[in-house]
């Protein structure tokens, strides 16, 4: 029985020293932390107010023009956003009409608790026109700002109180 619990301390114990952590220099914040390094530019964008705001399922739809599409799986933190009214589907692309992945956040480009950063992707719309159509989503930056917020300030009432101050394309995912 000691030999047992020596071979599987002996198995788990380098396991948990090598476990691969969060780096901001390799992984999904690479090529992030390089947008925002280099092409930050701070800006105020328009927010829609909860009056031209309506949700169906999952769909956004403001002002009866522009719409969010994202999956019934995506998470809590995706639906908040989305129907807070600070993304605009024209605003990132001059469509009207988006299908967007999952937003996600990257807790680790965050400079202070005011600030959130996050990516998301945008799937592309099938055209008529064979020559538009793109097969591979695209990916996109954003950072929202609370100046009301901090450590304890819950996701739901920094994104309530929260301003979108930059948004830019990133990359096409291959």
């Amino acid at each position: 029985m000691k030999i047992v619990i020596q071979i599987i301390f002996l198995i788990f114990i380098p396991l948990n020293i090598f476990a691969q952590t969060e780096n901001i220099n390799t992984g999904k914040y690479h090529p992030a932390k390089e947008v925002f390094e280099t092409r930050y530019q701070k800006k105020e964008y328009n927010k829609y107010l909860k009056s031209q705001i309506k949700i169906y399922d999952n769909k956004v739809v403001f002002s009866d023009l522009n719409y969010f599409e994202f999956s019934e799986r995506s998470s809590e933190a995706t639906k908040i956003i989305l129907t807070s009214g600070l993304l605009d589907p024209y605003e990132i692309n001059g469509s009207q009409n988006l299908t967007i992945s999952i937003i996600t956040e990257l807790p680790l480009l965050n400079p202070n608790a005011q600030t959130k950063r996050f990516k998301f992707w945008i799937y592309p719309q099938q055209n008529k026109d064979a020559l538009v159509n793109m097969i591979n989503p695209s990916e996109y930056y954003f950072e929202l700002q609370n100046e009301n917020a901090n450590e304890e300030t819950s996701f739901q009432e920094f994104v309530n109180g929260a301003k979108l101050t930059f948004l830019t394309f990133g990359t096409i995912i291959i």
